[in-house]
């Protein structure tokens, strides 16, 4: 079989903004004037292609000599826009300048021209102890010594030796921490990734057990911003994962207040101020705290002016999953039905331009929400559409919430459509995949009870009976910390009392709201 033509080049073409795509038709003509022409033909037509074509390309240009070594040519294109896009960002973030400062220490050294190096290293100390970056901290003792032995060691006393030596091994304390919580963050979030919130005694003393290491104790411990911030963002993530949403909101709280009084610290690194407010936004929706989520989601919409955020793709991706997955959220949980589809066009049109780049997490999240939206609003069919998105794009060992929630809404989607046949045939499918997968949550098998039972009720007042069961059954688990992502997804208290009763499902979620601030 022929091998298949590789688009990494087309992808990063795709990926380049139009400043850029400019910028790299003036490099090319300053640094490549034999080879410009036809890098900028071919640069032009794959900028152009939706999807690449290799075989258009070479039938376009089957007249050009460069088409011969396609690969080559290719692979020397690549190379072009990655040195103009090096000299595009030089200077647009502290790492950037870190290591051109570090490169320049370099060129100093290869001259012996060793005392302007250590000048030079001067710089790179104090603007990497300025914005916590120990690793170019470290390249520069690293630096320092090789010079120092490079020089026969002029001017070097044992104080300063010492000093060196004091100063390294706090970098190497430092490092180590950074490490350790690096390492102990990535191990809770697999975990959150692949199995979700915890729902029984073994999940909770996985994480108790994580968060028992020495790192995670006392913040006042920690030597840098960096670490605190780790430190936080791991104790609110477990307390999260354990159905601890007070806890959880502290420690972000605490991480969007160190955030703005350390800012220096987290220049350049715009996904954590993003990803720290979006998530106390979400928490104080599972909290019913809504009035302070929506002071943070108008505050949220200006953190890029505030933290001086370049405009790119991948911030209007972020900016975009953000504002839409939370207001939807934030309607969909106050039973708003009709304002959370008033904005399914503005999701319809970011996931035909992002979806592609999105986890799959975060795609199951949206079609979840939408399919929910039109299910709340009484249109099932649309509601059908979504949820079978979701199901569809799926990964046979996704069993991420928002996928399951979805094959439990696709049920209850089906039994109002009146779909029994197909209902029968989901159910079993549904069952299967909850056991496959070790689902503990105590709602689920209650659902499937009434499910399957509602299927073969004889009439109204046998149906009548088995929602007043279930809503019975229910009742009590809204208290329960492992149940709650059930009711972070769903009300079937509402839905269950809707049924009885015969009130609007949204008018049935505003009533609990509203008893639930009363007490």
């Amino acid at each position: 079989m022929p091998r298949k033509s590789q688009d990494h080049l087309h992808r990063l073409i795709r990926s380049m903004t139009r400043a850029e795509k400019r910028y790299f038709k003036l490099f090319i003509g300053r640094h490549a004037p034999e080879g410009a022409s036809h890098q900028q033909l071919l640069f032009d037509a794959i900028a152009r292609m939706e999807t690449y074509d290799e075989a258009g390309l070479l039938l376009r240009f089957a007249a050009e000599a460069f088409t011969h070594r396609f690969a080559v040519t290719k692979r020397r294109l690549y190379e072009s826009v990655l040195r103009s896009l090096d000299a595009f960002h030089a200077e647009s973030s502290v790492d950037v300048r870190l290591y051109r400062l570090l490169h320049q220490v370099e060129i100093l050294y290869q001259r012996t021209l060793y005392a302007d190096a250590m000048k030079m290293l001067l710089s790179v100390r104090r603007l990497a102890s300025q914005h916590d970056r120990t690793h170019a901290l470290v390249a520069a003792s690293e630096w320092e010594r090789r010079i120092m032995e490079s020089n026969n060691y002029a001017d070097v006393h044992e104080e300063r030796l010492k000093e060196r030596a004091d100063a390294d091994a706090h970098l190497v304390q430092q490092q180590a921490q950074l490490n350790g919580l690096w390492d102990l963050k990535s191990r809770l979030f697999l975990q959150l990734y692949r199995d979700g919130q915890a729902r029984d005694a073994t999940a909770h003393n996985a994480l108790a057990a994580l968060l028992d290491h020495p790192l995670l104790k006392d913040a006042s411990m920690l030597r840098t911003a960096k670490a605190r911030f780790l430190y936080h963002h791991i104790r609110g993530a477990a307390a999260f994962a354990m159905g601890d949403t007070s806890g959880c909101h502290a420690h972000l709280t605490a991480n969007l207040s160190l955030l703005n009084s350390e800012r220096e610290r987290f220049v350049g690194e715009p996904n954590l101020v993003l990803g720290v407010m979006s998530n106390l936004i979400y928490v104080c929706i599972q909290r019913g705290m809504y009035n302070e989520a929506f002071a943070h989601l108008r505050s949220f919409r200006t953190l890029p002016s505030q933290w001086n955020m370049p405009e790119s793709d991948d911030l209007d991706l972020k900016l975009f999953t953000t504002t839409a997955s939370l207001e939807l959220s934030m309607h969909l949980r106050l039973g708003d039905f009709d304002k959370a589809l008033e904005l399914v066009p503005v999701v319809v049109r970011g996931l035909a331009e992002h979806a592609h780049r999105m986890g799959p997490v975060r795609r199951a999240g949206f079609h979840y929400h939408l399919a929910y939206a039109y299910f709340g609003a009484g249109q099932y069919d649309k509601a059908l559409r979504w949820v079978n998105e979701l199901t569809n794009d799926a990964r046979a060992d996704d069993h991420s919430d928002p996928v399951c929630a979805g094959r439990l809404l696709q049920l209850l989607i089906l039994l109002e459509l009146g779909k029994k046949d197909l209902l029968t045939y989901t159910l079993r499918n549904t069952e299967r995949f909850l056991r496959l997968r070790g689902r503990k949550h105590r709602f689920e098998p209650l659902l499937l009870h009434l499910v399957r039972g509602l299927v073969t009720a004889r009439n109204a007042s046998a149906r009548k009976e088995l929602l007043e069961r279930f809503h019975a059954s229910v009742l009590p688990l809204a208290d329960e910390a492992g149940e709650h992502v059930v009711f972070d997804h769903f009300d079937p208290i509402a839905w269950a009392e809707s049924k009885i009763t015969g009130e609007p499902f949204s008018m049935r979620i505003k009533r609990r709201i509203a008893l639930g601030r009363a007490a």
